[in-house]
């Protein structure tokens, strides 16, 4: 683990090495921020929140072996409370981060994109330009939303059919626009096609059209 010193730029605020702090930057009370650190103008860094963290992996993890990256939150964006933002990650100009949300290593958010309270968002995740993702989603490694999607509460977007699987597609695909209802799931290899729309409590097993609305157990259009 590296290693952490005190500043007094904020109250109890740690830093590791390399970090870069611009002007007008607003930093709550015991925040971390780990190696490689780089946080642009304007943005906010709220009270509790862990940035660059190199996170450790459990023995039986199928997840790749973190490594260490340089960790950026541009110009304009918001961390919120308690937020945790892995190593190798990419806040975008005013992005949202919620209370308790988790980004892992290499993902990357988009200008204007929005993660809510409690969300995870897996690792090389790519969430477009105005993205928003509302509370406790859960998006799976290596999953593509594109500019202007929405997703409501408790959506859970899959890259393995049970628990502990490795990843036996690709991950899914959700294209510009597209508007996914609450407690959704979505299962490998699927495409959500730009400007459709998933009702609430569905589970979409195969592509969905662009334009068009599914729901039910399994997804089909009505």
């Amino acid at each position: 683990m590296s290693s952490l010193n005190p500043s007094d730029l904020a109250h109890n605020l740690l830093l590791g090495d390399a970090v870069a702090i611009a002007e007008r930057v607003e930093i709550g009370a015991n925040v971390i921020l780990y190696d490689d650190v780089t946080v642009e103008t304007g943005a906010r860094i709220d009270h509790g929140a862990v940035l660059g963290r190199v996170v450790q992996l459990g023995r039986r993890s199928n997840r790749p072996a973190p490594l260490a990256a340089p960790t950026l939150v541009e110009t304009g964006a918001i961390v919120c409370p308690y937020a945790l933002v892995e190593a190798g990650a990419r806040i975008g100009p005013h992005a949202f981060l919620g209370d308790h949300a988790t980004v892992r290593q290499g993902a990357m958010l988009g200008t204007d994109a929005s993660v809510g309270f409690g969300a995870m968002i897996g690792s090389k995740v790519q969430l477009g330009d105005r993205v928003r993702t509302q509370s406790h989603c859960v998006v799976g490694t290596g999953v593509v939303i594109e500019e202007d999607a929405f997703l409501a509460p408790g959506v859970q977007i899959l890259i393995g059919r049970r628990m502990g699987d490795p990843p036996r597609a690709e991950p899914p695909v959700l294209r510009r626009g597209c508007q996914i209802g609450a407690g959704v799931q979505i299962l490998p290899g699927v495409e959500i096609g730009a400007g459709s729309v998933v009702g609430a409590g569905s589970v979409v097993t195969a592509d969905v059209p662009a334009g068009v609305t599914v729901r039910g157990v399994p997804a089909r259009q009505h």
